[in-house]
């Protein structure tokens, strides 16, 4: 057998070799899991600061109830972009660079999509009064102001989702996840310098989110703008194929965030109809169950997405276990670790001010169901983005609307005879099946392709 050398003539173990690579890249893994975690816990710091803030000085009140209520419209958008838009993005912005140098369509994306985010804003504009009416939230004039401050995130979220798309594409993780974060840094910094000038009011809390999006809405399209060749964009980008495969594919992974979006606000109707205040607990309770979510669950989906997204058709099943693994490994005792020390989180972040024991136990009695709920979408997202890399993703989609439909009419059963929380419950009890099923769908995919090599050999 022939002996490897290296430059110095001394003996090189092919063994050593294979054993010394394996450990390369799970350090290189290790290390960008914690820069990964690091960025996010930066940010997650910042929205704490920023709810232990809003806790202490506004209580759980109307004001904070229209608030929470009515933010949901904005963030359905966010993550809408960063999660269903990136999903079918990715694949085909490398597919077209890898075939054109450069992604001819991206500016008329960029232009229509800054159309489509005006659009939304003079919506919710126009029907601030039957946002709030829908809503059971006492009408008044901050509430109305409230609304149309908020319907000014719209086109900013689409700039930023789509320049931390193209981040992930080119294999910038990190920055990728910063531009999730940013704006919540942002928000946090404006709400306090409002404070320090006295400005504090009711609209402080709307004011403060438009601009935490609008500023890095800015920086986004500015990095858009330069990171193309410079020329006059195309407005009819339906023309190019690889554009209409990006639109099949994001019909597909649209559809199933329709259904979640339309399952949160409906999460939010049935715990409206509990009583005044239980927005607000609700909200508190998310905050900290997102914990693991932003610190984990967004950050390794988007590593997930971009390891598949370069792998080669071979390789993708071992990565796809490998990432799983450590998905599944980060969440649970993320999640057991949040549920035990819930009181002391609570306390900790929002027991100021006008925030007593009393809306501590109501927070507490949500926060488990919200904890196992992230868990499960959190692995839920990982299956995702493997089935749609497998051009499976209507897999994915009929068992998710099945799962929504399945939690609201269980909540339609439960609403007035049990507690809030049986609503998150709800929603835990269907996705979870759904999760269960979609597990099944890509262990059989790995294992089929792990099986060819196998098959192949017999028949030689």
């Amino acid at each position: 057998m022939a002996k490897l050398n290296d430059n110095s003539g001394a003996k090189v173990n092919p063994g050593m070799n294979f054993r010394k690579l394996i450990t390369g890249e799970r350090s290189r893994a290790i290390y960008l899991i914690i820069l990964a975690i690091s960025v996010s816990g930066l940010f997650k710091c910042a929205a704490f600061a920023r709810e232990a803030f809003i806790a202490a000085r506004f209580g759980l009140t109307s004001v904070t109830d229209a608030y929470f209520a009515i933010q949901q419209l904005p963030l359905a958008l966010a993550t809408y972009v960063y999660g269903a838009f990136a999903l079918a993005f990715v694949p085909a912005f490398i597919r077209s660079r890898d075939e054109k140098g450069a992604v001819s369509w991206l500016p008329g994306l960029v232009i229509w999509g800054t159309i489509g985010g005006l659009l939304l804003t003079a919506i919710m504009s126009g029907a601030q009064s039957l946002l709030v009416k829908s809503l059971h939230i006492q009408n008044s004039p901050d509430v109305r102001s409230t609304v149309v401050l908020l319907s000014f995130c719209f086109v900013p979220i689409l700039l930023t989702g789509l320049w931390m798309s193209i981040c992930t594409s080119r294999g910038k993780n990190l920055w990728a996840v910063s531009m999730t974060g940013f704006p919540y840094l942002l928000m946090t910094v404006a709400l306090l310098g409002l404070y320090e000038v006295h400005r504090l009011n009711n609209l402080s809390l709307p004011l403060s989110m438009t601009l935490g999006f609008l500023i890095v809405g800015i920086y986004s399209l500015i990095r858009i703008v330069f990171s193309q060749p410079l020329s006059w964009p195309k407005i009819a980008i339906w023309r190019d194929s690889n554009f209409r495969a990006f639109i099949r594919q994001l019909g597909a992974s649209s559809a199933e965030n329709l259904g979640y979006t339309g399952n949160q606000f409906l999460i939010i109707y049935f715990l409206s109809l509990s009583g005044t205040g239980i927005i607000s607990a609700n909200t508190c309770a998310m905050r900290i169950a997102m914990l693991s979510f932003t610190l984990l669950g967004m950050p390794l989906g988007q590593l997930v997405q971009a390891k598949l997204a370069v792998a080669s058709l071979q390789d993708r099943p071992v990565v796809f276990r490998r990432w799983l693994l450590r998905v599944v490994a980060l969440l649970i005792p993320s999640a057991a670790v949040l549920i035990a020390l819930r009181y002391t989180l609570i306390r900790l972040v929002y027991m100021h001010g006008k925030f007593q024991a009393a809306e501590m136990h109501v927070v507490a009695s949500l926060l488990p169901a919200w904890v196992i709920y992230v868990v499960v979408i959190s692995i839920n997202s990982a299956l995702a983005r493997y089935l749609f890399i497998l051009n499976r993703g209507t897999t994915y989609l009929r068992q998710q609307l099945i799962a929504y439909a399945a939690a609201n009419l269980l909540r339609i059963v439960i609403v007035g005879h049990g507690r809030a929380d049986w609503v998150i419950w709800s929603s835990v009890a269907a996705e979870g099946c759904s999760m269960l099923l979609n597990l099944r769908a890509c262990l059989s995919d790995t294992r089929n392709r792990n099986a060819e090599p196998a098959v192949q050999l017999e028949v030689a």
